[in-house]
């Protein structure tokens, strides 16, 4: 049965589908695992892997007298699966708890996307081969099916990464393109099998209005290309006070916590800054790179500190704003923190890195580059402060290491500080000065793991190091988030 060119739509929102499932399934994984380079990799690599078996069988396929009918199920069946996506990721909280990280991070990306790329990869062979009239055309009639395809990927890409899922979430991306690979699917159905193609229809518009799980507590959520994030009041019941602690999530990782009566942070973190920076009396400026809920800017601020707060994420500066009382003394600033370091020319006296998003420390923000423009950023006996996880012994302290090396190369001298010596249930700051460090409070003198590696824009291998922390940190939380609730 000849189709026509009009099957060549079918090619172009099969494309926009695979592009939307990916990304998607990145973003399904992220709240469980984070968005490092380990869970992209998985992501990737799964989905080229079933794409490129799905190829395979697809060329299987085109030898059958069935050709349409087989395209007509296959993409049938992979709408349909996009659709139930968000509920195969209600497993992933059970699956991280009793796997490691990384193996709970590749059978998840199994689970999720196995299926449905397997399938819209084995449709481009099929509709090359219904196309193709003459074996002298099937060259031409490849790179067309595929540029096609192709064409549609980049432009789900754009729309998925810059529209849809910041403003209408993860699901409803699924369910829009799932409806559009579905629908196109008319162009293939006889009378009979419009029925099928209405039924897969009118179970993905009920999906989309059906799975709306709210966090508990939650007074914002928001999906984003930057990661999930919430806003939670959990009310802490005491015999003579009940309070209100809210906190910021992203990617179901606390970044803020704060009183709301006192509109205090109730961390041990910002408790570590508050007695070691010191109230400034001639109105000189501060830099916190890591916005989060502004808590860490607004006691700057507090201390007399002109404060610049910069943040990559904008629905971020919003929340810290509406939900967090960001102070409007506060210039908060949308970009990225080191793009933002590359462009600097003020003179601050105090900055605080702490760009964490879930457990992961973006390495390009504090390479030997980096830190070397920084320094230029300083005034005379100014004070930079570093926010880390708290792991330096053994492998797990690699990253510090590395870290620390960095900052010694750039010229720094620095202390380190904890208010606990437990490395599961700790952050550290790290206080660094181009002068000697006055005593601070809480210093630690521990060990540190020894290597001499630097960690540079040329060669940035902080991430390949604190990987096992990372992994460790997060297995930690998790363990604690899923026995808490």
């Amino acid at each position: 049965m000849k189709i026509g060119r009009q099957i060549l739509l079918i090619s172009f929102f099969e494309g926009a589908a695979v592009m939307a499932t990916e990304l998607c399934g990145s973003k399904l994984l992220s709240p469980y695992y984070g968005s490092s380079l380990y869970v992209w990799a998985a992501v990737i690599a799964v989905s080229l892997g079933s794409l490129a078996a799905g190829y395979f069988y697809g060329g299987q396929l085109s030898l059958k007298a069935n050709k349409t009918k087989l395209l007509f199920t296959i993409l049938l069946v992979a709408a349909l699966y996009m659709g139930i996506m968000p509920y195969l990721s209600n497993v992933f909280g059970s699956v991280a708890v009793s796997l490691s990280l990384l193996s709970a991070v590749a059978f998840s990306s199994v689970l999720l996307l196995v299926v449905p790329m397997f399938l819209m990869g084995a449709a481009s062979p099929l509709i090359i081969s219904i196309q193709t009239q003459h074996t002298s055309d099937s060259g031409k009639m490849s790179g067309l099916v595929y540029s096609i395809s192709t064409l549609g990927g980049i432009i789900s890409t754009f729309i998925s990464g810059f529209y849809l899922i910041p403003t209408f979430g993860i699901h409803v991306t699924l369910i829009v393109f799932a409806g559009l690979l579905a629908g196109s699917l008319l162009l293939l159905a006889q009378k009979k099998n419009n029925f099928k193609v209405l039924t897969v229809l009118s179970v993905l518009l009920i999906s989309g209005f059906s799975l709306k799980i709210p966090t508990k507590n939650c007074i914002y959520q928001s999906d984003g290309m930057l990661g999930k994030i919430n806003v939670i009041d959990d009310t802490i019941r005491s015999a003579t006070n009940p309070s209100v602690i809210r906190k910021l999530l992203v990617n179901n990782v606390v970044q803020t916590e704060m009183n709301v009566s006192s509109q205090n942070s109730v961390t041990r973190y910002i408790h570590l800054l508050d007695t070691n920076i010191k109230t400034t009396t001639s109105n000189e400026n501060a830099l916190v790179l890591g916005l989060g809920g502004g808590l860490t800017s607004n006691m700057f601020n507090n201390k007399g500190y002109k404060v610049d707060g910069v943040e990559l994420d904008a629905r971020i500066i919003s929340v810290a704003k509406k939900y967090f009382f960001l102070s409007p003394s506060v210039n908060a600033i949308e970009e990225d923190a080191r793009r933002y370091i590359n462009l600097c020319d003020k003179k601050y006296k105090l900055i605080l890195i702490d760009v964490f998003k879930s457990e992961e420390q973006p390495a390009h923000v504090i390479t030997l580059e980096s830190l070397q423009k920084i320094k230029s950023c300083l005034t005379d006996s100014a004070m930079l402060m570093i926010n880390w996880h708290g792991y330096l012994s053994e492998e797990k302290g690699k990253g510090t290491a590395i870290l620390l090396n960095t900052l010694k190369a750039a010229g720094f001298k620095y202390k380190l500080c904890a208010v606990t010596n437990k490395e599961d249930e700790r952050n550290i700051v790290i206080a660094a000065s181009l002068h000697t460090i006055p005593e601070l409070n809480y210093e630690i003198n521990e060990r540190v793991s020894a290597t001499e590696i630097v960690n540079t824009d040329t060669k940035p291998v902080l991430e390949k190091y604190n990987a096992l922390a990372n992994q460790t940190w997060r297995k930690n939380y998790i363990l604690y988030y899923y026995s808490s609730n």
